[in-house]
């Protein structure tokens, strides 16, 4: 059984097919067990770039996934959104979620599977794809790495000469022994970690699929439509100090359709917009949502920038702008109407968001 650790032996196979001979290093793994594991640390970030465009979503976005020919799924660590939640979207769809990234015939990936680090800061062992920067190394051998020598099984897959130098290393060096000296990295440095190699490679070879999590999450029947009325309900329970009407806040907004209705969404981030942060510190599918839905965007817009804002990206609906616009002419301000009337006319290229399907 395959381990779902992001830093675990890199298949062969894998390392052939992607023609990986840069330098291995040793990265350790867990601060409290001294664990080291092998990195291959890239000068260039070709292959690093190559593999995180494999591990990303590349269907169409056009079409709905087809989710039935699938059995299992390996989520890639990091995922911003809760375990739970996840499983039960799958769960519609007869998926099952598996921690045996060789047993999955799709993988859910998403924008955390990628990070800087600087400096010598923690790398994160969750991280599938590091990118560091200003990092040093120390031999691996002799007395200079306690556990070497103390606990080398430890060491699984020790085919490396130096050990990147973090955080987690701190209490496993004896800097006073003769043979402790630093060795620079170069300056910047692309990890390939077990875990990414691996997966690309059975991308590569057709034995699995890659969606992201927010495509798999839309398609779950769970998914509410936005109305008025659920605007009013959730805006009274925001501004209600019970941690109960809190908490309902956040079990209903993850589940709210963001790609349609755009106008309440809007209407809803001026609603609620001011509370979200008391239902959202530690709640991940709220975050998640929050994110994809881009309420706090749409929360410091008014209806003028919003309608531009959906016009620049082509999803300008009729209904949205009949909405929006209604509110922007109330906001028109002229002064001297005690002398002069005024007439107010839309320009021509928006008239087309006036008519109805009957009249063209």
């Amino acid at each position: 059984m395959a381990t779902k650790e992001v830093n675990q032996l890199h298949l062969k196979d894998a390392i052939e097919h992607f023609g990986i001979d840069c330098d291995p290093y040793g990265i350790m793994v867990s601060a409290a067990s001294g664990e080291i594991q092998t990195v291959y640390a890239d000068e260039s970030n070709y292959t690093h770039d190559k593999i995180k465009r494999i591990l990303s979503d590349h269907s169409d976005d056009t079409l709905a996934p087809d989710l039935t020919k699938l059995k299992k799924a390996f989520i890639f660590p990091n995922a911003n959104l809760s375990l739970d939640r996840i499983k039960a979207a799958l769960k519609e769809h007869d998926i099952t979620v598996t921690n045996d990234y060789e047993q999955a015939d799709l993988y859910l990936t998403h924008n955390h599977i990628h990070r800087h680090f600087e400096s010598g800061e923690t790398i994160n062992s969750r991280t599938m794809m590091p990118i560091l920067w200003n990092y040093d190394a120390v031999e691996a051998g002799s007395n200079t790495i306690t556990n070497y020598t103390h606990d080398p099984d430890n060491m699984r897959n020790g085919e490396f000469a130096r050990v990147i130098i973090d955080s987690k290393i701190d209490d496993w060096v004896n800097r006073y022994n003769d043979d402790y000296e630093p060795h620079s990295m170069p300056s910047d440095s692309w990890l390939l970690t077990g875990l990414a190699v691996n997966c690309a490679y059975r991308v590569e070879i057709n034995a699995a699929e890659v969606w992201d999590i927010e495509k798999v999450m839309n398609q779950s029947a769970t998914k509410v439509e936005l109305t008025e009325q659920l605007i009013q309900d959730l805006k009274s329970l925001s501004q209600s100090y019970s941690d109960e009407d809190t908490n309902m806040v956040a079990a209903i907004l993850p589940t709210i359709k963001y790609k349609e209705n755009y106008h309440l969404l809007w209407q809803l981030s001026q609603d609620i917009g001011g509370n979200l942060y008391r239902c959202s510190s530690r709640n991940k599918d709220v975050k998640f949502w929050i994110n994809v839905s881009q309420i706090e965007d749409h929360y410091n817009r008014t209806a003028l920038e919003m309608i531009n804002f959906l016009e620049e990206r082509e999803i300008l609906e009729s209904k949205t702008f009949k909405y929006l616009e209604s509110i922007v002419r109330k906001e028109i301000r002229i002064e001297n109407r005690d002398l002069y009337s005024f007439r107010v006319e839309l320009k021509p290229e928006y008239k087309k968001y006036l008519k109805t399907k009957n009249n063209g």
